[in-house]
């Protein structure tokens, strides 16, 4: 998922005079080149997806996730990204956290609600209501959005600056502007991780993160659209021989045409995204089904359930206890070998303990991963090793800054990576803030 957003969020915290220009290209990219003269700061941002922020409009369901308000406790909040969950325990999130982000967009008339499972959302349900809120506040500030251009190369002179080669999509044309500062907020594009190659930076090759499971069952297939509340799910990989706490996950989960999807899925391929990777994305997955029922607990409710109703079919008795659909009970009787017609009086003991067996531990086949969508995350980018956190600035080129996804920083579902790229915005635009008015009151001076 590429966030160039952040660049807002650089914009509205300055006290000076700015202009923004910002361009599009094919991918995702957002690049912020600074150069303050007298008392004046000039910002070019390039390249906004299209005309309107496409990540944005697409999280979330179309809803847009803005971030997580159950992670107040930074320690807490790190431990849902998968890259950087050691890096982001400091004082990352304290400079600009979800709170932070919440009353930002409830101050600018953007009313926001928080859902059960902590996902924050716009009253409106709609992601219209946070780009609107944007391009307007941009506008406001006198951004000036255009398209159609491309950042093709950048280099650092011997004098600090940066040379930024910029080329027109439609007309064969090439600009070239110099730079004191330059902020790449690329999200996990290849252009921007070209850039930041360009001037040091070593990549971590990126793979993919959040994907769905692609599973071949004819049988699953026919459950496609029935979701459980909740569920443990355990992935076990060839190439991966010692435990791995984080290869367990829990939460609710969706069965597709394709294989199994939602929350605790996505949690686990975040996870196991390397992992997944290098095992070609083949693995077996086991399920349970009834995660509050001890397995003996089970038996003994089947047990019963048999004893009770010795003249109905199993197929019209699943146990109340276990509020399993009828769809589900049947894939389940059918994995067993029972038959429609099969008869409670029938089911022996040892079928019931099968039974039990398998709501408990239902394995399934990982034959690949589902669609890589576009509001999707990957995993790599830009090692948090070469960036100073605390003001998002390279350790290898001086005035270079990163922000969001070309980090290699990717967080779980549910708003998650939206917060890490306002956090990581907000920082570098800080800093960058604070730089340009000093150098600009000098000049002034001067």
């Amino acid at each position: 998922m590429s966030f160039t957003l952040p660049r807002y969020f650089l914009r509205f915290h300055f006290n000076f005079t700015a202009r923004t220009e910002s361009t599009r290209a094919k991918n995702n990219h957002g690049y912020l080149f600074l150069a303050p003269k007298a008392n004046t700061a000039k910002f070019t941002t390039a390249s906004i997806p299209g005309d309107k922020p496409q990540k944005v409009k697409i999280s979330g369901g179309g809803r847009c996730n803005v971030t997580n308000g159950h992670s107040a406790d930074n320690l807490v909040l790190a431990d849902h990204y998968p890259r950087g969950n050691k890096e982001l325990r400091g004082s990352f999130f304290n400079v600009h956290g979800p709170t932070d982000t919440m009353s930002w967009f409830v101050d600018k008339g953007v009313d926001l609600k928080t859902e059960d499972d902590g996902r924050v959302f716009p009253v409106s349900n709609n992601s219209s209501s946070v780009i609107d809120c944007l391009l307007s506040e941009a506008k406001c500030r006198g951004v000036s959005l255009q398209t159609g251009k491309l950042v093709t190369s950048a280099s650092a002179s011997a004098s600090g600056k940066f040379l930024l080669k910029i080329e027109k999509r439609t007309l064969k044309s090439v600009e070239l502007v110099e730079a004191d500062y330059l902020l790449i907020a690329s999200g996990s594009s290849q252009q921007g991780h070209n850039l930041a190659v360009q001037l040091g930076h070593s990549i971590v090759d990126p793979v993919p993160s959040l994907f769905t499971f692609k599973i071949e069952d004819a049988q699953l297939v026919e459950l496609s659209g029935v979701t459980f509340s909740k569920v443990i799910v355990k992935l076990k990989l060839e190439n991966v021989q010692r435990n791995i706490p984080q290869l367990t996950q829990v939460g609710p989960m969706l069965v597709t045409h394709w294989g199994l999807s939602g929350p605790a899925i996505l949690r686990l391929s975040a996870w196991g995204a390397r992992y997944l990777y290098s095992s070609g994305y083949k693995g077996k997955l086991s399920v349970d089904f009834v995660p509050d029922l001890h397995v003996e607990d089970l038996k003994s409710m089947l047990s019963q359930q048999k004893n009770r109703f010795l003249k109905q079919k199993v197929l019209n008795s699943c146990p109340m206890e276990l509020q399993l659909i009828k769809r589900f009970w049947k894939y389940i009787l059918d994995r067993e070998g029972l038959v429609r017609d099969t008869l409670w009086a029938s089911v022996s003991n040892s079928s019931i303990v099968s039974i039990a067996n398998l709501l408990k531990h239902c394995t399934f086949e990982v034959k690949g991963k589902g669609q890589f969508k576009d509001e999707f995350v990957t995993a790599g980018g830009v090692p948090l090793s070469e960036i100073h956190l605390n003001t998002m600035e390279s350790r290898i080129q001086p005035n270079l800054y990163f922000a969001g996804e070309v980090l290699n920083v990717d967080g779980v579902t549910g708003g998650f990576n939206f917060q890490n790229a306002w956090s990581g915005g907000y920082i570098a635009g800080s800093t960058i803030g604070r730089l340009a008015a000093g150098n600009a009151n000098l000049v002034g001076a001067l």
